[in-house]
C-alpha cells in the first residue's frame, strides 16, 4: 500500500501557493497527551492546510484596530516620515509642519495664502502628527523668522524606531513593512 501514490486533492494553483510559502519558521507545537484515536479527518483539507508550527503569525482582530482613519492624515504621517527620515541623526533639528508641507508638496504656504488658497487642513494634520512623536510645540526663530509651532528633534532620532500613529501605519510597522 505504501507504492500506490497519493491521490492528489489539490488544484495546480494551491499547490503552486503551497510551494511558495516560507517554511523556514519553526514554532513549538502545544498538545495534551490522549489516549483517545484521532478524528476523522477530510483529506482535502489536510493537503490544503499547514502544519501548525509552520502558520504565520495571527492577523489584526481586536476591535481597537477597527476603526475607519482619516487617510489624508494617513497619507500626510508617511510624508512626514519620509521628511524625518531625511534629517541628520548627528545634531539636533526644529522643525514645523510648514517645513514638511512645503517640502513634500514644493508649494509655499505664504505664495499660497497670497493667491487666496489656504493649506489650514493640511498643516493641521501635521502638527497632530509631529506633536504625537516630539511632545508640544514651542515658539523659535528659525534663519530670522518667527515660527510660532516649532518642534525639537533631539539628536540621534530615529524614525524607523518610533511606532507611527495611524493603525493602518502601526500594521505595516508592526509587520516590518513600513518604509520609512
Amino acid at each position: 500500500m505504501a507504492d500506490v501514490p497519493e491521490k492528489q486533492l489539490l488544484s495546480e494553483v494551491e499547490m503552486l501557493l503551497k510551494k511558495r510559502f516560507d517554511t523556514e519558521k519553526p514554532r513549538g507545537t502545544y498538545r495534551i497527551p490522549s489516549s483517545a484515536r484521532a478524528p476523522k479527518s477530510s483529506e482535502r483539507v489536510n493537503q490544503l492546510t499547514l502544519p501548525d508550527d509552520q502558520r504565520p503569525t495571527m492577523p489584526l482582530t481586536k476591535s481597537k484596530y477597527l476603526v475607519k482613519e482619516n487617510p489624508h492624515l494617513v497619507q500626510w504621517e508617511r510624508e512626514t516620515r519620509k521628511f524625518l527620515r531625511k534629517l541628520s541623526p548627528e545634531w539636533e533639528n526644529r522643525i514645523s509642519a510648514v517645513m514638511v508641507y512645503e517640502w513634500a508638496t514644493g508649494i509655499r504656504v505664504a505664495d499660497l495664502m497670497s493667491e487666496g488658497g489656504s493649506a489650514r487642513s493640511e498643516l493641521g494634520a501635521i502638527n497632530k502628527i509631529l506633536r504625537f512623536y516630539f511632545g508640544k510645540p514651542y515658539m523659535t526663530y528659525i534663519a530670522g523668522r518667527k515660527v510660532p509651532l516649532a518642534f525639537r528633534v533631539r539628536k540621534g532620532y530615529y524614525i524607523r524606531r518610533h511606532r507611527p500613529m495611524t493603525l493602518t501605519l502601526w500594521a505595516e510597522y508592526h509587520e516590518g513593512t513600513l518604509n520609512p
